[in-house]
């Protein structure tokens, strides 16, 4: 089934006028880049055809209400729904962590996606996101780009809530190892983005000594909304 067949115009709708708040469609269309008339046509549900993933990242950047991209993504047919096994897996989950937890990590997920897709309005490069594919050791988020040399760039999430303080460095060195699964060029940027200073200088203190791929270690401040920091943590080493 492809994407148009998928795409629930209802749902897209509500929630792109979510997304818009109280700008008026003129003032979102200048905030996004999307012309109004093409804004005002997805609002009255008078598109067939899903919007572009890029589209989407768009009114994504600039969304109001909590408004996402995975659910922009989702009700326009690009990713799919939770299934029932999804739906368990959740419940045995929130059995086995405290109350929410799984919850609020998705809700900071979301917001280092909207953080990073600020970012990359405000750089003087080309790029879009890529439609994510399969489940399995997949990167939270992937874009290809033209910028400083690299081609795509792939983002891991490690968010830490404020309340949840616990952090081993099993952590980062279990995400190196999936890392090192991924087949990776030279023209590939990978980056894993953190919410917290001391998860940040942690890992920082302790890089990858022999992994094959630009990796970088990103700092992002969500109380403000912005990128504080981004280093390298090793280089792309030929054979």
């Amino acid at each position: 089934m492809d994407s148009e067949e998928q795409f629930n115009k209802e749902e897209f709708a509500n929630l792109l006028d979510r997304a818009k708040g109280e700008r008026s469609i003129n003032n979102f269309a200048n905030e996004t880049g999307v012309s109004a008339a093409h804004i005002s046509r997805f609002l009255r549900q008078m598109i067939v055809s899903p919007p572009t993933p890029e589209t989407i990242s768009k009114f994504a950047a600039k969304a109001h209400n909590e408004v996402s991209y995975q659910d922009l993504m989702v009700a326009a047919g690009h990713l799919a729904r939770k299934d029932e096994s999804d739906e368990n897996e959740e419940i045995n989950v929130e059995k086995e962590s405290p109350r929410n937890l799984r919850n609020q990590t998705e809700v900071l997920e979301k917001k280092f996606i909207q953080v990073i897709l600020a970012d990359l309005y405000e750089r003087p490069c080309k790029w879009t996101v890529e439609k994510p594919e399969g489940r399995v050791n997949r990167p939270d988020m992937i874009l290809n780009i033209d910028y400083e040399g690299y081609t795509r760039w792939y983002l891991e999430f490690m968010p830490l809530l404020s309340h949840h303080r616990h952090f081993s460095s099993m952590n980062y060195i279990m995400r190196y190892g999936r890392i090192a699964m991924q087949e990776l060029s030279e023209t590939d940027k990978f980056t894993i983005v953190v919410n917290d200073e001391e998860m940040f200088n942690k890992i920082k203190k302790r890089p990858p000594l022999s992994l094959r791929a630009n990796l970088y270690l990103m700092l992002i401040d969500l109380e403000w909304g912005k990128i504080l920091k981004e280093e390298m943590l090793c280089k792309y080493r030929r054979e």
